[in-house]
């Protein structure tokens, strides 16, 4: 894939959001230093409602991933992986429409594992194997893949609010796979905030 994905450990860092709707991060090694930026692009229909979105994650202003979030009528977002060719990484798919959210990880093989967590206000995420449908089995099914943790961050009175999220893996994990455990981590911010958007509108009427 690309140097960028080889650290075992990455730092998504959400840029604070004022008056903006799209998403900027920066992508990190755990001792800060520069990886990659990720930029949100939507794509807006009728009445300037977003449809769909696209993430690019660049390193040295190239392509490195793109993360496409498809038009989806409905509660559940789902989000496709893309390597820099055109060629499929994997697919992110949101399994649950209330309480914290539950992702499915999938490979163009077959499903691969499942992010839970962040329940009753806890920052935390794991990320556990289904079953590995490549060729070479990977691990045994239940075993561990990798952690989120999110920090919360607010900017002063503007009350800018941001996420930061800490993805752990095992140092042996193949770079497609941290790749692919990247597009879920953005997926997760994603499907939180629609969730927020979702409970603002609820509470409006």
């Amino acid at each position: 894939m690309t140097a960028v994905f080889d650290a075992p450990e990455l730092v998504l860092r959400e840029q604070g959001r004022v008056f903006s709707t799209r998403h900027h991060y920066d992508l990190l090694a755990p001792d800060g230093n520069a990886l990659a930026v990720v930029e949100e692009e939507q794509r807006r229909g009728f009445l300037g409602i977003v449809t769909s979105s696209r993430y690019v994650v660049a390193a040295d202003g190239a392509p490195v991933l793109f993360v496409e979030r498809p038009a989806r009528w409905g509660q559940r977002l789902e989000f496709h992986a893309v390597r820099p060719d055109g060629s499929p990484l994997g697919r992110v798919r949101q399994e649950n429409s209330w309480g914290a959210p539950r992702l499915e990880i999938a490979t163009p093989d077959g499903v691969l594992a499942r992010m839970t967590g962040g329940a009753w206000g806890s920052r935390e995420w794991t990320v556990t194997l289904h079953a590995d449908p490549r060729p070479t089995s990977l691990r045994t099914a239940g075993d561990l893949l990798g952690g989120v943790h999110r920090r919360h961050r607010t900017f002063g009175r503007a009350v800018a609010d941001a996420d930061e999220f800490v993805l752990s893996t095992d140092p042996a994990l193949d770079p497609d796979l941290r790749a692919l455990l990247l597009a879920a981590v953005i997926a997760l911010d994603g499907v939180r905030d629609q969730q927020k958007r979702s409970a603002g509108r609820r509470g409006a009427t």
